[in-house]
């Protein structure tokens, strides 16, 4: 029973994410899917595995790549 809350805290984490996404570029009237997702401050276009939720915060300090 213990990944049932892992799986649960992941669905979250990746739902949150897309949110986020949706929150930051629709009152900008910016497309979900273009251009691909970069930093708001410098542009630098983000790596796939950047998008990782969480981990990626982690690796990256919470800072731009």
């Amino acid at each position: 029973m213990f990944y049932i809350p892992v799986l649960v805290f992941l669905f979250g984490a990746v739902i949150g994410s897309f949110l986020n996404v949706v929150i930051y570029r629709l009152p900008k009237g910016m497309s979900l899917s273009f251009p691909s997702s970069h930093c708001p401050k410098c542009e630098f276009k983000l790596r796939w595995y950047d998008n990782i939720p969480i981990i990626s915060y982690i690796m990256l300090k919470g800072r731009c790549r």
